[in-house]
């Protein structure tokens, strides 16, 4: 009897811990759903001020505070950072933008306008971070470089056209424009010179070469040639533009040849 007594003393305070537990949770449930109403109650809190920092060159405030007052829905605590940034770098000049909240009740937004490096295409730019952007202004440099190239391949020709650049540079050549072709050879505009034409196949070492032979005295290529093909693998060809080709028979049989010779040291 005593035994059955004490089972039975257990199990009530079993029964009771268990309850308490179950009100405790319920409570607390309902205290928590009463706290989110209260703060998603848009008088509570009220966002004060949008304020904006960073170097505004292209863009203005203005600009920035009507491409975010969308995502400026209910109250300060409430604010999706996320959907903010978004507003802001939806701006063709806005490279990035860095959304956060200053208490009391302040948004900041710190912006970095796009820094384009080179043209890109017809109507396009390369920003410093090699992504393609579509932006317009009086100010952009005249003297960017043009780039070409299929879909997806701005950094490849960016870099490619570093290379080239600093190659040519030696011989006091610079480069007006560089394509990629869907072929994937790559076609060289010198400035105040001929079209350049390489391969995928060692181009750095053919324009190379062909950068000692017009360093070494065999004749210069002026405004008569139209178009020079380094795609061979021990020389180059030169075609002149009409009208421009008596009298340069000389001239490209010498260039050949220290192409060959310096092909021939090469392999040496």
């Amino acid at each position: 009897m005593a035994r059955a007594d004490a089972t039975h003393g257990v199990d009530s305070a079993s029964l009771f811990r268990a309850a308490v537990g179950v009100f405790i949770a319920l409570t607390a449930l309902i205290g928590v759903m009463l706290a989110s109403e209260w703060l998603s109650h848009p008088d509570l809190v009220p966002l004060r001020a949008v304020r904006f920092e960073g170097e505004f060159k292209h863009i203005t405030q203005e600009q920035l505070a009507a491409a975010v007052e969308p995502a400026l829905q209910g109250n300060f605590l409430q604010l999706d950072l996320d959907a903010v940034k978004a507003r802001a770098e939806s701006l063709p000049w806005v490279y990035q933008a860095e959304v956060r909240r200053r208490w009391p009740r302040d948004l900041l937004i710190r912006v970095a306008e796009q820094q384009p490096v080179a043209r890109w295409n017809e109507a396009a730019w390369v920003n410093h971070a090699m992504q393609v952007v579509r932006v317009t202004a009086d100010d952009l440099p005249a003297d960017a470089p043009r780039l070409e190239g299929p879909e997806g391949t701005q950094a490849i020709v960016y870099e490619r056209y570093q290379e080239f650049d600093r190659v040519l540079a030696e011989a006091g050549l610079q480069i007006r424009a560089l394509t990629l072709t869907p072929r994937r050879t790559w076609q060289v505009e010198l400035l105040n010179g001929p079209r350049l034409v390489l391969d995928r196949v060692q181009p750095d070492r053919k324009l190379e070469r062909f950068v000692r032979v017009v360093g070494q005295g065999f004749g210069r290529l002026g405004a008569g040639a139209r178009v020079v093909d380094l795609r061979y693998t021990n020389g180059f060809a030169v075609e002149w533009q009409r009208g421009a080709a008596a009298g340069r028979t000389g001239t490209t049989e010498r260039m050949k040849s220290a192409a060959h010779k310096g092909a021939a040291q090469e392999e040496g």
